[in-house]
């Protein structure tokens, strides 16, 4: 069982807080996550958040959904000392620092997201075994002075041109991913006109999902600033491609080998195993890794995100690619999820149903050369609905440390579903973007 003791006792409080303070930080931002992905925080002066590295941040859990009712309200978040930001966008005047949920024994509530994920990766390491994730998010960039989206560039892939978009808000985006401690990566210009994709560094799953939030905010923060709003919302405009988050997955022996990393261009059998529990889940994880209504629109066929559960080599319309660039395979890239996805939860889903099928050495079925979207292959849930009833009978809603969370997921996406049908029909409305959708995800997701 997750220990949040355990895990925090290698940093002192007070070392944190003192470089902080000698950093120049006036502002400590205390984060806690919701189910959907979400950051709650609570803002105070450098000195007295002394006291809350020391002791935590008692606070009101029924105000945040589906943590607690409000006759069982007082709960306590701790500083995660291993996950602290400084927005050097802003100046560097507010550092982010991610905390942990417990109760008043200090048992981790396993309604927050952050320690879900936590408990997977602590019984993955109980296996053997250590996950490293990298993620590449892709996110628009819009005008939204007239109340609906408006595209603000012409660019293509990789494009080369000095657009004001490209130069001034992706350059700006790029180095205040280095100065924040996300590490250095790299931007480029996707497929669709505004669209956008940069890359999370490979690392733990935990720092990756701390990295994706923190990036989020980021993007929001300078793309205001230029007068834009950056989304990532999965699908803002219909014909052209909608926004993923592909994720990038390798399984390490606890001796630093990588079991994905071949010496010729075929999967190892540690790495088919591992695609085939991720296939054997996909169906019933959808409403976790694409959480919205807006995730669906996105899931047709032709525009590079996956519609069949299959997997191949270098093939982009199958759920599962694995890189090949005439070199080593050393990982595979999960292509369901998108950016408006809880990462938490989604890493949590994932990494259980990759170790599903490691210990039982499942095999998956051949991969596949042709264009999935043409395959007479098992498709992804068509809406959020259908998404929503394959979690409920899915196996993660029965493991220990996920059964609570899942639940309560379960029940805040049926509403998120019954919600848009009561104004809208699927069949109607599944190749067009509705207002609705742009008032719940277009600033939020």
């Amino acid at each position: 069982m997750l220990d949040i003791d355990k895990y925090r006792e290698n940093v002192e409080p007070r070392d944190v807080w003192r470089i902080l303070k000698a950093s120049g930080v006036k502002f400590v931002k205390f984060t806690v996550m919701d189910i959907n992905g979400r950051p709650r925080a609570e803002l105070m002066p450098i000195d007295p958040a002394l006291d809350v590295f020391r002791d935590g941040m008692p606070f009101d859990g029924s105000s945040i959904p589906s943590y607690t009712t409000v006759n069982k309200s007082d709960f306590v978040a701790v500083p995660d000392n291993h996950a602290v930001y400084v927005e050097r966008w802003n100046d560097g005047k507010i550092a982010d620092v991610f905390m942990n949920v417990i109760d008043d024994s200090g048992k981790p509530i396993m309604r927050d997201p952050r320690n879900v994920l936590l408990s997977a990766i602590y019984e993955l390491q109980r296996s053997g075994f250590r996950a490293l994730m990298g993620v590449e998010v892709e996110f628009f960039i819009v005008n939204n002075s007239s109340g609906s989206p408006a595209l603000v560039d012409d660019g293509m892939y990789f494009e080369g041109r000095n657009t004001h978009v490209l130069l001034d808000v992706a350059a700006e985006l790029t180095a205040a991913m280095s100065e924040s401690g996300i590490g250095e990566t790299k931007i480029h210009h996707e497929v669709a006109p505004s669209q956008y994709e940069v890359n999370i560094p490979a690392d733990s799953p935990i720092k990756v999902a701390d990295n994706i939030i923190i990036y989020k905010i980021m993007a929001r923060d300078i793309a205001k600033r230029h007068g834009y709003v950056a989304t990532f919302m999965p699908k803002p405009f219909w014909g052209i491609n909608g926004s993923g988050a592909h994720t990038h997955i390798s399984i390490w022996d606890l001796d630093g080998r990588n079991l994905f990393e071949s010496k010729n261009s075929e999967a190892t059998p540690e790495a088919q195993s591992a695609i085939a529990g991720l296939l054997a889940a996909a169906k019933s994880i959808s409403a976790v890794v694409a959480p919205t209504v807006n995730s669906y629109k996105r899931l047709v066929p032709h525009h590079e995100a996956p519609t069949r559960i299959a997997w191949g080599y270098g093939n982009r319309s199958a759920m599962i690619r694995i890189p090949f660039y005439g070199r080593r395979v050393n990982r595979f890239e999960y292509r369901h999820p998108d950016p408006s996805m809880n990462p938490y939860l989604a890493f949590a889903a994932e990494l259980n149903a990759v170790m599903k099928g490691l210990s039982s050495k499942a095999s998956p079925p051949p991969p596949v050369e042709d264009i999935a979207y043409e395959l007479n292959a098992e498709e992804t849930p068509r809406t959020l609905g259908e998404a929503v009833g394959e979690l409920r009978k899915s196996p993660i809603a029965s493991i220990d440390y996920m059964r609570d969370i899942i639940a309560a997921y379960a029940d805040i996406k049926e509403k998120e579903w019954n919600d848009y049908e009561s104004i809208y029909k699927w069949d109607d409305t599944w190749s067009k973007i509705t207002e609705w959708e742009y008032t719940h995800y277009l600033s939020t997701a």
